[in-house]
Protein backbone atom coordinates (compact mmCIF):
# COMPACT_ATOMS: atom_id res chain seq x y z
CA UNK A 1 0.00 0.00 0.00
CA UNK A 2 2.71 2.39 0.64
CA UNK A 3 4.36 2.04 -2.43
CA UNK A 4 0.52 2.63 -3.98
CA UNK A 5 0.50 5.56 -2.11
CA UNK A 6 4.08 7.11 -3.37
CA UNK A 7 3.71 6.55 -6.79
CA UNK A 8 0.32 8.12 -6.80
CA UNK A 9 2.18 10.87 -5.22
CA UNK A 10 3.75 11.39 -8.49
CA UNK A 11 0.06 12.29 -10.07
CA UNK A 12 -0.64 14.82 -7.69
CA UNK A 13 0.55 17.68 -9.88
CA UNK A 14 -1.78 16.61 -12.77
CA UNK A 15 -5.20 16.14 -10.78
CA UNK A 16 -6.74 18.11 -13.65
CA UNK A 17 -5.65 16.77 -16.63
CA UNK A 18 -6.08 13.32 -14.57
CA UNK A 19 -9.57 13.46 -14.58
CA UNK A 20 -10.27 14.82 -18.02
CA UNK A 21 -8.61 12.05 -19.47
CA UNK A 22 -10.76 9.96 -17.34
CA UNK A 23 -13.50 11.51 -18.65
CA UNK A 24 -12.24 11.56 -22.10
CA UNK A 25 -11.85 7.70 -21.58
CA UNK A 26 -15.49 7.12 -20.10
CA UNK A 27 -16.96 9.50 -23.16
CA UNK A 28 -14.61 7.39 -25.54
CA UNK A 29 -16.03 3.50 -24.30
CA UNK A 30 -19.68 5.16 -23.97
CA UNK A 31 -19.51 6.09 -27.22
CA UNK A 32 -18.67 2.58 -28.40
CA UNK A 33 -21.74 1.21 -26.49
CA UNK A 34 -24.08 3.92 -27.82
CA UNK A 35 -23.03 3.37 -31.37
CA UNK A 36 -23.67 -0.76 -30.79
CA UNK A 37 -27.17 -0.04 -28.94
CA UNK A 38 -28.17 2.78 -31.80
CA UNK A 39 -27.04 0.30 -34.80
CA UNK A 40 -28.85 -2.57 -32.99
CA UNK A 41 -32.13 -0.12 -32.28
CA UNK A 42 -31.32 1.15 -36.49
CA UNK A 43 -31.56 -2.61 -38.26
CA UNK A 44 -33.82 -3.85 -35.71
CA UNK A 45 -36.23 -0.94 -36.68
CA UNK A 46 -35.57 -0.73 -40.29
CA UNK A 47 -36.66 -4.60 -40.12
CA UNK A 48 -40.27 -3.48 -39.21
CA UNK A 49 -40.32 -1.26 -42.32
CA UNK A 50 -41.15 1.84 -40.32
CA UNK A 51 -41.32 5.69 -41.70
CA UNK A 52 -37.50 7.11 -42.61
CA UNK A 53 -38.83 9.66 -40.06
CA UNK A 54 -38.75 7.38 -37.30
CA UNK A 55 -35.22 5.96 -38.17
CA UNK A 56 -33.79 10.15 -38.22
CA UNK A 57 -32.94 10.14 -34.87
CA UNK A 58 -30.80 6.66 -34.37
CA UNK A 59 -29.25 7.63 -38.38
CA UNK A 60 -27.99 10.85 -36.56
CA UNK A 61 -27.12 8.83 -33.40
CA UNK A 62 -25.19 6.23 -35.28
CA UNK A 63 -22.99 8.86 -37.08
CA UNK A 64 -22.90 11.08 -33.77
CA UNK A 65 -21.27 7.78 -31.97
CA UNK A 66 -19.25 6.97 -34.69
CA UNK A 67 -17.23 9.76 -35.19
CA UNK A 68 -17.14 10.84 -31.56
CA UNK A 69 -15.92 7.59 -30.42
CA UNK A 70 -12.82 8.23 -32.70
CA UNK A 71 -12.19 11.74 -31.23
CA UNK A 72 -12.45 10.88 -27.64
CA UNK A 73 -10.09 8.10 -28.04
CA UNK A 74 -7.87 10.80 -29.87
CA UNK A 75 -8.13 13.37 -27.17
CA UNK A 76 -7.73 10.57 -24.76
CA UNK A 77 -4.40 9.07 -26.15
CA UNK A 78 -3.29 12.71 -26.14
CA UNK A 79 -4.00 13.47 -22.66
CA UNK A 80 -3.02 10.60 -20.96
CA UNK A 81 0.05 9.33 -22.61
CA UNK A 82 0.93 13.73 -22.06
CA UNK A 83 0.49 13.13 -18.76
CA UNK A 84 2.26 9.64 -18.45
CA UNK A 85 5.36 10.51 -20.08
CA UNK A 86 6.07 14.11 -17.65
CA UNK A 87 4.80 11.60 -14.51
CA UNK A 88 8.28 9.04 -15.62
CA UNK A 89 10.19 12.77 -16.24
CA UNK A 90 9.36 13.27 -12.80
CA UNK A 91 10.20 9.56 -11.50
CA UNK A 92 13.50 9.93 -13.69
CA UNK A 93 14.39 13.35 -11.80
CA UNK A 94 13.20 11.88 -8.60
CA UNK A 95 15.46 8.50 -8.87
CA UNK A 96 18.66 10.77 -10.07
CA UNK A 97 18.56 13.05 -7.24
CA UNK A 98 17.81 10.05 -4.99
CA UNK A 99 21.18 8.73 -6.29
CA UNK A 100 22.80 11.46 -6.30
CA UNK A 101 22.26 12.78 -2.86
CA UNK A 102 22.85 8.97 -1.97
CA UNK A 103 26.67 8.92 -0.33
CA UNK A 104 28.58 5.77 -0.65
CA UNK A 105 27.57 3.75 2.82
CA UNK A 106 24.45 3.53 0.93
CA UNK A 107 25.20 2.42 -2.56
CA UNK A 108 28.56 0.33 -2.13
CA UNK A 109 26.81 -2.80 -1.91
CA UNK A 110 25.12 -1.81 -5.10
CA UNK A 111 26.08 -3.20 -8.67
CA UNK A 112 26.32 -0.51 -11.06
CA UNK A 113 24.24 -2.71 -13.31
CA UNK A 114 21.36 -2.91 -10.58
CA UNK A 115 21.36 0.74 -10.48
CA UNK A 116 21.28 1.12 -14.55
CA UNK A 117 18.18 -1.79 -14.55
CA UNK A 118 16.02 0.27 -11.72
CA UNK A 119 16.39 3.65 -13.71
CA UNK A 120 15.70 2.03 -17.47
CA UNK A 121 14.11 -1.43 -16.76
CA UNK A 122 11.81 -0.27 -13.55
CA UNK A 123 11.12 2.95 -14.44
CA UNK A 124 9.75 1.71 -18.35
CA UNK A 125 7.65 -0.85 -16.13
CA UNK A 126 6.36 2.02 -14.18
CA UNK A 127 5.74 3.83 -17.49
CA UNK A 128 2.79 1.71 -17.72
CA UNK A 129 1.64 2.65 -14.35
CA UNK A 130 -0.83 5.47 -15.21
CA UNK A 131 -2.34 4.23 -18.82
CA UNK A 132 -3.06 0.76 -18.17
CA UNK A 133 -3.31 0.28 -13.97
CA UNK A 134 -5.17 3.60 -12.65
CA UNK A 135 -7.20 5.14 -15.48
CA UNK A 136 -8.74 1.74 -16.81
CA UNK A 137 -9.74 0.93 -12.88
CA UNK A 138 -11.71 4.40 -12.78
CA UNK A 139 -13.36 4.06 -16.11
CA UNK A 140 -14.49 0.49 -15.55
CA UNK A 141 -15.95 1.32 -12.41
CA UNK A 142 -17.69 4.74 -13.95
CA UNK A 143 -18.99 2.89 -17.14
CA UNK A 144 -19.99 -0.68 -15.60
CA UNK A 145 -22.14 0.94 -13.16
CA UNK A 146 -23.91 3.04 -15.88
CA UNK A 147 -24.86 0.74 -18.75
CA UNK A 148 -26.10 -1.92 -15.67
CA UNK A 149 -28.05 0.85 -14.17
CA UNK A 150 -29.40 1.65 -17.71
CA UNK A 151 -30.33 -1.74 -18.50
CA UNK A 152 -32.01 -2.63 -15.25
CA UNK A 153 -34.07 0.08 -16.09
CA UNK A 154 -35.86 -2.67 -18.62
CA UNK A 155 -35.67 -5.25 -15.89
CA UNK A 156 -33.84 -5.30 -12.93
CA UNK A 157 -32.20 -8.78 -13.54
CA UNK A 158 -30.67 -7.89 -16.35
CA UNK A 159 -28.90 -4.82 -14.64
CA UNK A 160 -27.63 -7.81 -11.75
CA UNK A 161 -26.63 -10.44 -14.33
CA UNK A 162 -24.61 -7.48 -16.53
CA UNK A 163 -23.19 -6.46 -13.08
CA UNK A 164 -22.24 -9.89 -12.49
CA UNK A 165 -20.51 -10.34 -15.45
CA UNK A 166 -18.69 -7.49 -15.58
CA UNK A 167 -17.91 -8.03 -11.74
CA UNK A 168 -16.04 -11.29 -12.11
CA UNK A 169 -14.60 -10.28 -15.60
CA UNK A 170 -13.36 -6.68 -13.34
CA UNK A 171 -12.59 -8.15 -9.79
CA UNK A 172 -12.34 -12.01 -9.56
CA UNK A 173 -9.81 -12.07 -12.93
CA UNK A 174 -7.76 -9.28 -11.82
CA UNK A 175 -7.61 -10.27 -8.12
CA UNK A 176 -6.42 -14.01 -9.16
CA UNK A 177 -3.94 -12.27 -11.61
CA UNK A 178 -2.21 -10.27 -8.41
CA UNK A 179 -2.25 -13.48 -6.67
CA UNK A 180 -0.42 -15.75 -9.12
CA UNK A 181 2.04 -13.28 -10.70
CA UNK A 182 3.16 -11.64 -7.46
CA UNK A 183 5.44 -13.89 -7.36
CA UNK A 184 6.27 -14.12 -11.17
CA UNK A 185 6.56 -10.23 -11.17
CA UNK A 186 9.38 -10.40 -8.04
CA UNK A 187 11.67 -12.95 -9.91
CA UNK A 188 11.19 -11.44 -13.37
CA UNK A 189 12.47 -8.46 -11.92
CA UNK A 190 15.15 -10.03 -9.94
CA UNK A 191 15.96 -12.11 -12.96
CA UNK A 192 16.29 -8.58 -15.28
CA UNK A 193 18.50 -6.95 -12.45
CA UNK A 194 21.00 -9.62 -12.36
CA UNK A 195 20.77 -9.95 -16.03
CA UNK A 196 21.63 -6.14 -16.32
CA UNK A 197 24.32 -6.37 -13.75
CA UNK A 198 26.29 -9.28 -15.49
CA UNK A 199 26.10 -7.63 -18.96
CA UNK A 200 28.14 -4.85 -17.57
CA UNK A 201 30.37 -6.46 -15.62
CA UNK A 202 30.97 -8.32 -18.65
CA UNK A 203 31.27 -5.06 -21.11
CA UNK A 204 33.75 -3.46 -18.23
CA UNK A 205 36.03 -6.33 -18.15
CA UNK A 206 35.97 -7.39 -21.64
CA UNK A 207 39.61 -6.72 -22.34
CA UNK A 208 40.49 -9.17 -19.16
CA UNK A 209 37.84 -11.83 -20.15
CA UNK A 210 38.94 -11.92 -23.77
CA UNK A 211 43.01 -11.94 -22.68
CA UNK A 212 42.04 -14.63 -20.24
CA UNK A 213 39.99 -16.69 -22.69
CA UNK A 214 36.87 -16.66 -20.38
CA UNK A 215 34.73 -14.17 -22.57
CA UNK A 216 32.79 -17.13 -24.03
CA UNK A 217 31.96 -18.75 -20.59
CA UNK A 218 30.69 -15.29 -19.23
CA UNK A 219 28.49 -14.70 -22.92
CA UNK A 220 26.99 -18.27 -21.52
CA UNK A 221 26.46 -17.25 -18.15
CA UNK A 222 24.24 -14.34 -19.67
CA UNK A 223 22.53 -16.17 -22.22
CA UNK A 224 21.39 -19.03 -19.58
CA UNK A 225 19.53 -15.73 -17.52
CA UNK A 226 18.41 -14.61 -20.80
CA UNK A 227 16.74 -17.75 -21.07
CA UNK A 228 15.33 -17.81 -17.56
CA UNK A 229 13.84 -14.45 -18.04
CA UNK A 230 12.68 -15.15 -21.33
CA UNK A 231 10.88 -18.49 -19.18
CA UNK A 232 9.17 -16.54 -16.56
CA UNK A 233 8.12 -13.59 -19.31
CA UNK A 234 6.47 -16.84 -21.35
CA UNK A 235 4.17 -17.41 -18.12
CA UNK A 236 3.10 -13.86 -17.85
CA UNK A 237 2.33 -14.25 -21.30
CA UNK A 238 0.53 -17.63 -21.26
CA UNK A 239 -1.26 -15.93 -18.27
CA UNK A 240 -2.65 -13.01 -20.17
CA UNK A 241 -3.52 -15.19 -23.17
CA UNK A 242 -5.48 -16.92 -20.15
CA UNK A 243 -7.41 -14.25 -18.73
CA UNK A 244 -8.34 -12.84 -22.75
CA UNK A 245 -9.90 -16.12 -22.87
CA UNK A 246 -11.64 -16.30 -19.76
CA UNK A 247 -12.53 -12.69 -19.93
CA UNK A 248 -14.47 -13.82 -23.72
CA UNK A 249 -15.59 -16.54 -22.31
CA UNK A 250 -17.28 -14.56 -19.80
CA UNK A 251 -18.95 -12.03 -21.99
CA UNK A 252 -20.51 -14.95 -23.57
CA UNK A 253 -22.14 -16.58 -20.55
CA UNK A 254 -23.28 -13.24 -19.55
CA UNK A 255 -25.24 -12.84 -23.03
CA UNK A 256 -26.67 -16.42 -22.83
CA UNK A 257 -28.17 -15.20 -19.36
CA UNK A 258 -29.30 -12.24 -20.54
CA UNK A 259 -30.96 -14.40 -23.15
CA UNK A 260 -32.18 -16.19 -20.62
CA UNK A 261 -34.29 -13.74 -18.80
CA UNK A 262 -35.16 -11.35 -21.33
CA UNK A 263 -36.60 -13.95 -24.00
CA UNK A 264 -39.38 -14.51 -21.63
CA UNK A 265 -39.88 -10.60 -21.48
CA UNK A 266 -40.19 -10.28 -24.97
CA UNK A 267 -43.02 -12.82 -25.14
CA UNK A 268 -45.04 -11.60 -22.52
CA UNK A 269 -44.69 -8.42 -23.76
CA UNK A 270 -42.91 -6.63 -21.10
CA UNK A 271 -39.95 -5.53 -23.56
CA UNK A 272 -39.70 -5.31 -27.52
CA UNK A 273 -37.81 -7.25 -29.01
CA UNK A 274 -36.07 -4.65 -30.70
CA UNK A 275 -34.91 -2.97 -27.24
CA UNK A 276 -33.84 -7.33 -26.85
CA UNK A 277 -30.98 -6.31 -29.41
CA UNK A 278 -30.06 -3.28 -27.94
CA UNK A 279 -29.72 -4.87 -24.45
CA UNK A 280 -27.49 -7.30 -25.73
CA UNK A 281 -25.16 -5.77 -27.99
CA UNK A 282 -24.58 -2.44 -25.38
CA UNK A 283 -24.06 -5.60 -22.81
CA UNK A 284 -21.59 -7.10 -25.21
CA UNK A 285 -20.16 -3.52 -25.56
CA UNK A 286 -20.01 -2.66 -21.68
CA UNK A 287 -17.31 -5.81 -21.15
CA UNK A 288 -14.83 -3.07 -23.35
CA UNK A 289 -14.24 -1.61 -20.12
CA UNK A 290 -13.16 -4.61 -18.00
CA UNK A 291 -11.27 -6.60 -20.17
CA UNK A 292 -8.21 -4.76 -19.82
CA UNK A 293 -8.66 -5.53 -16.02
CA UNK A 294 -7.30 -8.52 -15.61
CA UNK A 295 -3.80 -7.47 -17.77
CA UNK A 296 -3.87 -4.37 -15.64
CA UNK A 297 -3.63 -6.50 -12.55
CA UNK A 298 -0.37 -8.06 -13.96
CA UNK A 299 0.85 -4.69 -14.62
CA UNK A 300 0.08 -3.56 -11.08
CA UNK A 301 2.62 -6.29 -9.77
CA UNK A 302 5.39 -5.53 -11.96
CA UNK A 303 4.62 -1.88 -10.93
CA UNK A 304 4.78 -2.44 -7.25
CA UNK A 305 7.73 -4.36 -7.27
CA UNK A 306 9.45 -2.15 -9.72
CA UNK A 307 8.29 0.79 -7.29
CA UNK A 308 9.76 -1.23 -4.64
CA UNK A 309 13.12 -1.14 -5.61
CA UNK A 310 13.00 2.66 -7.22
CA UNK A 311 11.97 3.63 -3.28
CA UNK A 312 14.57 1.72 -1.31
CA UNK A 313 16.99 4.55 -2.48
CA UNK A 314 14.46 7.28 -1.15
CA UNK A 315 13.31 5.70 2.05
CA UNK A 316 16.49 7.00 4.30
CA UNK A 317 15.81 10.42 3.09
CA UNK A 318 12.09 10.82 4.34
CA UNK A 319 13.26 12.26 7.38
CA UNK A 320 14.87 15.94 6.85
CA UNK A 321 17.74 16.03 8.80
CA UNK A 322 18.44 19.98 10.40
CA UNK A 323 22.18 21.50 9.97
CA UNK A 324 23.70 23.45 12.07
CA UNK A 325 23.84 27.17 9.81
CA UNK A 326 27.11 28.03 10.19
CA UNK A 327 27.65 32.58 9.95
CA UNK A 328 27.71 33.67 6.24
CA UNK A 329 30.52 33.90 4.56
CA UNK A 330 31.99 31.59 7.30
CA UNK A 331 35.48 29.95 6.19
CA UNK A 332 36.86 27.49 8.55
CA UNK A 333 40.39 28.05 9.97
CA UNK A 334 41.05 24.90 11.29
CA UNK A 335 40.00 21.07 10.46
CA UNK A 336 40.28 18.72 13.18
CA UNK A 337 40.23 14.85 13.09
CA UNK A 338 39.81 14.00 16.78
CA UNK A 339 40.21 10.20 17.84
CA UNK A 340 38.34 8.89 14.66
CA UNK A 341 37.46 5.21 14.99
CA UNK A 342 35.38 3.87 11.78
CA UNK A 343 34.33 0.48 10.34
CA UNK A 344 32.48 0.06 7.28
CA UNK A 345 29.99 -2.91 8.77
CA UNK A 346 29.02 -3.39 12.16
CA UNK A 347 31.06 -6.35 13.69
CA UNK A 348 34.01 -6.06 11.33
CA UNK A 349 37.74 -4.75 12.00
CA UNK A 350 38.14 -1.50 12.04
CA UNK A 351 39.55 0.46 9.19
CA UNK A 352 40.64 3.20 11.04
CA UNK A 353 41.33 3.57 15.13
CA UNK A 354 41.99 6.50 17.65
CA UNK A 355 42.78 8.78 14.19
CA UNK A 356 44.02 12.40 15.39
CA UNK A 357 45.89 15.82 13.56
CA UNK A 358 44.53 19.16 12.69
CA UNK A 359 45.07 20.98 9.53
CA UNK A 360 45.40 24.40 9.50
CA UNK A 361 46.47 27.13 6.75
CA UNK A 362 49.75 26.85 5.17
CA UNK A 363 49.95 23.52 7.04
CA UNK A 364 50.89 20.12 5.33
CA UNK A 365 50.49 16.41 6.48
CA UNK A 366 51.68 13.57 4.75
CA UNK A 367 49.75 10.12 5.45
CA UNK A 368 51.85 6.91 4.73
CA UNK A 369 51.10 3.51 4.91
CA UNK A 370 50.43 0.07 3.15
CA UNK A 371 47.49 0.21 0.81
CA UNK A 372 44.41 -0.94 2.94
CA UNK A 373 45.87 1.39 5.91
CA UNK A 374 42.74 3.34 5.47
CA UNK A 375 44.20 6.37 4.27
CA UNK A 376 42.14 6.68 1.30
CA UNK A 377 38.88 5.80 3.86
CA UNK A 378 39.87 8.74 5.91
CA UNK A 379 39.47 11.37 3.08
CA UNK A 380 36.12 10.20 2.18
CA UNK A 381 35.22 10.65 6.29
CA UNK A 382 36.34 13.83 5.51
CA UNK A 383 34.34 14.75 2.59
CA UNK A 384 30.99 13.31 4.77
CA UNK A 385 30.59 10.41 2.09
CA UNK A 386 31.28 8.13 5.51
CA UNK A 387 30.30 8.61 8.88
CA UNK A 388 32.29 7.55 11.89
CA UNK A 389 31.21 5.24 14.34
CA UNK A 390 33.39 7.25 17.00
CA UNK A 391 35.35 10.32 17.10
CA UNK A 392 34.62 13.41 15.12
CA UNK A 393 36.14 15.54 12.27
CA UNK A 394 35.00 19.41 12.97
CA UNK A 395 35.56 22.88 11.30
CA UNK A 396 36.56 25.36 13.71
CA UNK A 397 35.02 23.58 16.44
CA UNK A 398 31.77 22.64 14.53
CA UNK A 399 31.19 18.82 13.95
CA UNK A 400 30.94 18.05 10.14
CA UNK A 401 28.27 15.46 10.93
CA UNK A 402 25.55 18.35 12.36
CA UNK A 403 26.55 20.51 9.42
CA UNK A 404 25.20 20.08 5.56
CA UNK A 405 27.72 17.47 3.65
CA UNK A 406 27.75 19.97 0.79
CA UNK A 407 28.62 22.83 3.01
CA UNK A 408 31.51 20.62 3.75
CA UNK A 409 32.82 19.56 0.75
CA UNK A 410 32.59 23.06 -0.61
CA UNK A 411 35.76 23.39 1.86
CA UNK A 412 37.83 20.75 0.21
CA UNK A 413 39.59 20.49 -3.34
CA UNK A 414 40.32 17.00 -4.38
CA UNK A 415 42.99 15.60 -6.61
CA UNK A 416 42.68 11.68 -6.78
CA UNK A 417 44.70 9.08 -8.44
CA UNK A 418 42.33 8.46 -10.84
CA UNK A 419 40.56 11.72 -12.33
CA UNK A 420 37.38 11.83 -13.99
CA UNK A 421 36.92 13.64 -17.15
CA UNK A 422 33.14 13.34 -18.92
CA UNK A 423 32.60 12.94 -22.51
CA UNK A 424 32.48 16.91 -23.23
CA UNK A 425 34.99 19.91 -23.97
CA UNK A 426 37.91 20.60 -22.14
CA UNK A 427 35.57 24.11 -21.36
CA UNK A 428 32.68 21.75 -19.74
CA UNK A 429 34.98 19.67 -17.71
CA UNK A 430 36.59 22.34 -16.22
CA UNK A 431 33.25 24.46 -15.42
CA UNK A 432 32.52 21.68 -13.20
CA UNK A 433 34.48 23.03 -10.43
CA UNK A 434 32.82 26.92 -11.39
CA UNK A 435 30.44 27.19 -13.29
CA UNK A 436 30.67 31.19 -13.76
CA UNK A 437 34.76 31.21 -14.83
CA UNK A 438 34.96 33.09 -17.86
CA UNK A 439 37.36 31.94 -20.52
CA UNK A 440 40.25 34.22 -19.38
CA UNK A 441 39.54 32.51 -15.82
CA UNK A 442 40.09 29.10 -17.33
CA UNK A 443 42.85 29.88 -19.58
CA UNK A 444 44.79 31.13 -16.34
CA UNK A 445 43.95 28.49 -14.26
CA UNK A 446 45.19 26.43 -17.48
CA UNK A 447 48.32 28.23 -17.92
CA UNK A 448 49.45 27.80 -13.81
CA UNK A 449 48.62 24.00 -14.00
CA UNK A 450 51.50 23.94 -17.09
CA UNK A 451 49.04 23.29 -19.67
CA UNK A 452 49.42 26.27 -21.60
CA UNK A 453 52.00 24.54 -24.29
CA UNK A 454 49.86 21.20 -24.58
CA UNK A 455 46.61 23.77 -24.61
CA UNK A 456 48.23 25.68 -27.84
CA UNK A 457 48.12 22.39 -29.38
CA UNK A 458 44.48 21.43 -29.33
CA UNK A 459 42.57 22.44 -32.74
CA UNK A 460 39.79 24.11 -31.11
CA UNK A 461 41.10 25.57 -27.63
CA UNK A 462 38.38 25.18 -24.70
CA UNK A 463 35.85 23.46 -27.28
CA UNK A 464 37.88 20.38 -27.72
CA UNK A 465 36.07 17.43 -27.24
CA UNK A 466 38.55 15.04 -24.94
CA UNK A 467 37.07 11.26 -25.84
CA UNK A 468 35.32 9.42 -23.65
CA UNK A 469 36.23 9.81 -20.37
CA UNK A 470 39.10 12.01 -21.03
CA UNK A 471 40.92 8.67 -23.13
CA UNK A 472 42.30 11.03 -25.59
CA UNK A 473 44.35 12.74 -22.92
CA UNK A 474 47.90 11.19 -21.42
CA UNK A 475 48.26 10.54 -17.28
CA UNK A 476 50.07 13.51 -17.00
CA UNK A 477 47.44 15.59 -18.98
CA UNK A 478 44.22 14.23 -17.35
CA UNK A 479 46.39 15.19 -13.49
CA UNK A 480 47.33 18.93 -14.74
CA UNK A 481 43.47 19.00 -15.77
CA UNK A 482 42.83 17.98 -12.23
CA UNK A 483 45.13 21.19 -10.54
CA UNK A 484 43.53 23.75 -12.75
CA UNK A 485 39.85 22.12 -11.06
CA UNK A 486 41.23 23.09 -8.04
CA UNK A 487 42.90 26.26 -9.13
CA UNK A 488 39.86 26.98 -10.39
CA UNK A 489 37.50 25.96 -7.13
CA UNK A 490 40.01 28.03 -4.58
CA UNK A 491 39.56 25.92 -1.72
CA UNK A 492 41.44 26.29 1.67
CA UNK A 493 42.01 23.13 2.26
CA UNK A 494 43.40 20.17 -0.54
CA UNK A 495 43.09 16.30 -0.18
CA UNK A 496 45.60 14.33 -2.37
CA UNK A 497 44.80 10.67 -2.78
CA UNK A 498 47.95 9.49 -4.67
CA UNK A 499 47.48 12.25 -7.37
CA UNK A 500 50.91 10.83 -9.32
CA UNK A 501 50.43 7.09 -9.01
CA UNK A 502 50.72 5.37 -12.29
CA UNK A 503 52.86 8.31 -14.18
CA UNK A 504 56.22 8.29 -15.15
CA UNK A 505 58.69 9.45 -12.75
CA UNK A 506 59.68 12.73 -14.65
CA UNK A 507 55.91 13.53 -15.38
CA UNK A 508 55.08 12.75 -11.17
CA UNK A 509 58.02 15.51 -10.17
CA UNK A 510 56.36 17.77 -12.16
CA UNK A 511 53.55 17.72 -10.93
CA UNK A 512 54.32 17.24 -7.36
CA UNK A 513 56.59 20.30 -7.69
CA UNK A 514 53.79 22.24 -9.47
CA UNK A 515 51.10 21.55 -6.71
CA UNK A 516 53.11 22.58 -3.79
CA UNK A 517 54.25 25.87 -5.67
CA UNK A 518 50.38 26.34 -6.29
CA UNK A 519 48.91 25.43 -2.84
CA UNK A 520 51.90 26.77 -0.98
CA UNK A 521 49.44 28.59 1.55
CA UNK A 522 47.13 26.13 2.03
CA UNK A 523 46.51 23.14 4.02
CA UNK A 524 47.55 19.89 2.37
CA UNK A 525 46.57 16.26 3.49
CA UNK A 526 48.92 13.75 0.73
CA UNK A 527 48.05 10.49 0.57
CA UNK A 528 51.63 8.76 -0.91
CA UNK A 529 53.23 5.63 -1.26
CA UNK A 530 56.38 7.67 -2.15
CA UNK A 531 58.90 9.35 -0.16
CA UNK A 532 60.19 11.83 -2.61
CA UNK A 533 58.48 14.64 -1.30
CA UNK A 534 57.64 13.93 2.61
CA UNK A 535 60.80 16.31 3.13
CA UNK A 536 58.63 19.17 2.21
CA UNK A 537 55.23 18.36 4.56
CA UNK A 538 55.41 19.60 8.00
CA UNK A 539 53.90 16.07 9.46
CA UNK A 540 53.85 13.06 8.81
CA UNK A 541 51.86 10.13 10.03
CA UNK A 542 52.90 6.65 9.39
CA UNK A 543 49.55 4.01 9.37
CA UNK A 544 49.65 0.47 10.07
CA UNK A 545 46.58 -2.09 10.33
CA UNK A 546 44.70 1.49 10.67
CA UNK A 547 46.24 3.26 13.69
CA UNK A 548 49.16 5.38 13.83
CA UNK A 549 52.36 3.82 13.92
CA UNK A 550 54.80 6.69 14.18
CA UNK A 551 54.21 10.52 13.63
CA UNK A 552 56.29 13.43 13.15
CA UNK A 553 58.10 15.58 11.13
CA UNK A 554 60.15 14.15 8.03
CA UNK A 555 63.78 14.04 9.85
CA UNK A 556 62.55 13.18 13.40
CA UNK A 557 61.07 9.39 11.62
CA UNK A 558 64.20 9.39 9.62
CA UNK A 559 66.76 9.11 12.47
CA UNK A 560 64.05 7.62 14.75
CA UNK A 561 65.36 4.40 13.83
CA UNK A 562 61.56 3.13 13.43
CA UNK A 563 59.48 1.81 10.52
CA UNK A 564 59.32 4.53 8.49
CA UNK A 565 63.39 4.91 8.40
CA UNK A 566 62.99 0.71 7.34
CA UNK A 567 60.40 1.76 4.60
CA UNK A 568 62.64 4.91 3.70
CA UNK A 569 65.31 2.44 3.26
CA UNK A 570 63.58 -0.32 1.63
CA UNK A 571 62.43 1.86 -1.15
CA UNK A 572 65.75 3.57 -1.49
CA UNK A 573 67.22 0.16 -2.01
CA UNK A 574 64.48 -0.27 -4.28
CA UNK A 575 65.13 2.49 -6.34
CA UNK A 576 69.19 1.82 -6.89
Amino acid sequence: MRTIIHLLRFLKPFFWEICLSVVLGIATISSGIGLLGTSAWLIASAALHPSIADLQVSIVGVRFFGISRAGFRYLERLVSHSVNLRVLSRLREWFYDQVEASPPEELHTRKAGDLLNRVMGDLEILENFYVRVVSPVVVAVVVAAGVSIFIGVFDVRLGLILAAGLAINGIVLPLLSILITRPMARKMLEMRSDLSSRTVEWLQGLEELQSSGADNHWAERILAKGKEGGVWQTRISTLNGINSGLSVLLLNVTVLALLWIAIPLVTQGSISGVSLAVILLMGMASFESVANLPQAAVMLNSSLEAGKRLFELGEQKELVREFESPPEFWMPSSVEVKNLCFEYQAGEIFQLKDISFTLIPGKKIALVGSSGSGKTSLVNLMLQFWQPQQGSISLDQLECSRMDPYLVRSFFAVISQSTTLFSASLRENLLLADPQADDEKLLHALKMAELDDWFGRLPQGLDTWLGDQGLRLSGGERQRVAIARALLQNRPYLLLDEPVENLDPTTANKIMATLFKLFDDRSILLITHDFAWLNQVDEILLLQNGSILERGSFNELDHSGGRFAELRELQNQSLA
